[in-house]
């Protein structure tokens, strides 16, 4: 009966977001899709299958009784786990799922799920393994939480950065990369800039992003990001302006 409330419960939540008739349940990857992934087949009661949309790649997994019994199939993907019961007296095929349900998830900006009628699959006799067996076998944290934005933005696009800085309540917790002019700029010029833009716009509020190109000479731009109490002023090439964007709006809608 706990279960059943718990699904009930989840169902009724008002602040669910759906996508293409999918609800998203992590907007990140890594090991929180993974333990969303978990917790939706922690109460999962009846039979069904459990469609899950990581990333750009679908997975279809046959849950029931809040046990996994095994992944049906996942687009574009061969793998040896694929279309195997799930069983601890098969602890390759259960390793081996584990790592692709991780290797989905660490590719993943984003997962959602829906529900869809049971299909045939292994034996009528197959249980499959709980989803906090699984948590434990893949050493997964159910209560994984997701990044704040700003940090988010930081671990999704670092590879872009000549540098960074990762402020939090005013204070700077983290630097990467070369960052003596971006110090500067933010100790000179960003609170300014921070000043002026609220007595144009003293309602504006919510999560932002600017970017200036050339701001540390031709071909580097300069993007800074708040959101909250957390805020970053990031260094990287004038080209990944349009991509840098598409990635913090992907993250704040």
């Amino acid at each position: 009966m706990t279960a059943l409330t718990e699904k009930l419960a989840a169902l009724a939540a008002e602040d669910e977001v759906f996508v293409a008739g999918a609800r998203v349940i992590a907007q990140d990857g890594g090991a929180v899709g993974l333990a969303a992934i978990l917790r939706e087949i922690d109460v999962t009661v009846l039979e069904r299958t459990l469609v899950f949309g990581v990333g750009d790649v679908t997975a279809s997994l046959i849950v029931a009784g809040r046990r996994l019994r095994g992944i049906a199939a996942v687009s574009d993907r061969d793998d040896q786990a694929i279309g195997q019961s799930l069983s601890r007296e098969e602890p390759d095929t259960l390793q081996a799922a584990g790592a692709l349900m991780k290797a989905l998830c660490d590719n993943a900006s984003r997962v959602t799920v829906r529900a869809e009628p049971i299909q045939p699959f292994g034996k009528g006799g197959d249980a499959g393994i709980s989803a906090k067996g699984l948590a434990e076998l893949w050493q997964v944290d159910l209560d994984a939480k997701p990044l704040p934005p700003v940090a988010r933005f930081l671990a999704a696009n670092a590879s872009s950065f000549g540098g960074h800085l990762l402020i939090v309540a005013g204070n700077t917790t983290e630097t990467a990369g070369e960052t003596a002019a971006l110090k500067l700029i933010w100790d000179e010029q960003v609170m300014a800039l921070r000043k002026a833009q609220k007595a144009i716009a003293k309602r504006q509020s919510g999560a932002q992003m600017m970017c200036f190109d050339g701001a540390m000479g031709a071909g580097t731009a300069v993007a800074i990001a708040m959101a909250g109490d957390e805020a970053c002023i990031c260094a990287f090439a004038s080209d990944q302006i349009a991509p840098l964007t598409a990635s913090w709006q992907s993250i704040i809608s």
